[in-house]
């Protein structure tokens, strides 16, 4: 028997879930919704990233009689091959699929997918065939309007013309991150800790690297602005196939760029950043060539204000644009070399 439901109920339920602004927030007050006005047994949410164009899934939310549960990558638990054929199965297709469990029960997967088409999720309903039939028009109509509402939300956190990140999302997600070390009492604020950093739990940090492109305003001015563009457009597509699904971009405006490589070791994220210089000296760009980047990189566990980290990578980038441009300046390194100077506490 099906849970008892009121248009009110309805119009309620779509009233709350759509008043989030933030990702996370929309998605578990999505499952919330459906798990209360629906008879299934369960909601799964598996959250989808890329490595080197090969999907990983891991189960991000799930929703049972005992509440809602929410799970890290590095903590989720593992993956039935069973349950990841059918998620292959929904993401090639990139349509709702149905699986039949046994003669009764059935999962109903629904992709969701980003404002460039690319599916980053897929929800599955697990429950009585019965009730998924009887219910499965007002199912289809709340994914329909999640996705609206979340291509909206795509749109307003995204630069027009490249497709990155833009510059207010930037500001959320580091705050998030630093609130989320500062939280754990791991960030340090004094210099004496800088050489001996310290790892959060899992031992993985987050670093961030700001991006220029070397002598911009002569591309601008000797083959027009919109070739230059051109230009800043190849460079997302560049930085798209180079760095993680997991790992955030955005463009800042003009020829700057910014990357937070999330939860991973200095070596990674060097290894990270070498990789994309190769790329970029192996790329060829329309009329133009070859182009190079200064990148001023530094470790975001180090601080607990926002400023501080971008105007530390700042520094480290102005170092490396001074001093021949076309390389990665790391901040931490130029204070252990004594070229930058660790500002005091409260400085």
């Amino acid at each position: 028997m099906t849970k008892k439901r009121s248009a009110d109920r309805i119009v309620d339920a779509i009233a709350h879930f759509t008043g989030h602004s933030e990702r996370d927030a929309l998605e578990n007050s999505l499952a919330r919704s459906l798990y209360d006005l629906l008879n299934v047994d369960r909601i799964n949410l598996y959250k989808i990233t890329y490595e080197y164009n090969r999907p990983i899934f891991h189960l991000a939310i799930y929703l049972d009689s005992d509440g809602l549960h929410i799970d890290e990558p590095d903590d989720s638990p593992s993956i039935s091959e069973q349950d990841r054929q059918k998620l292959i199965k929904c993401l090639e297709s990139g349509q709702p699929i149905l699986v039949e469990q046994d003669q009764s029960r059935c999962a109903y997967l629904h992709p969701i997918s980003d404002f460039q088409g690319k599916v980053s999720g897929i929800f599955c309903l697990c429950g009585r065939n019965a009730d998924y039939q009887s219910n499965k028009a007002i199912i289809d109509g709340y994914f329909k309007i999640y996705n609206n509402y979340l291509r909206l939300l795509d749109e307003s956190e995204h630069d027009t013309l490249t497709g990155l990140l833009n510059r207010r999302t930037f500001d959320q997600d580091l705050g998030k991150i630093l609130t989320e070390w500062h939280q754990s009492g791991l960030s340090c604020e004094n210099a004496a800790d800088l050489p001996q950093r310290r790892t959060n739990k899992k031992g993985k940090d987050n670093w961030l690297a700001e991006i220029d492109i070397d002598y911009f305003k002569r591309i601008n001015d000797q083959y027009g602005h919109l070739h230059g563009d051109t230009v800043l457009i190849e460079m997302s597509n560049l930085m798209q196939t180079t760095f993680r699904n997991a790992d955030k971009l955005f463009r800042f405006g003009g020829e700057e760029f910014v990357v937070i490589l999330r939860n991973t070791d200095k070596t990674g994220a060097t290894i990270a950043l070498n990789r994309f210089m190769t790329n970029l000296k192996n790329h060829k760009f329309p009329l133009i060539g070859n182009i190079s980047v200064s990148i001023g990189a530094v470790e975001i566990a180090n601080e607990t204000i926002p400023s501080k980290v971008l105007g530390r990578a700042d520094d480290a980038l102005y170092f490396a644009k001074q001093n021949g441009r076309d390389q990665v300046c790391w901040y931490e390194q130029l204070v252990k070399d004594g070229i930058i100077l660790f500002p005091k506490k409260n400085s």
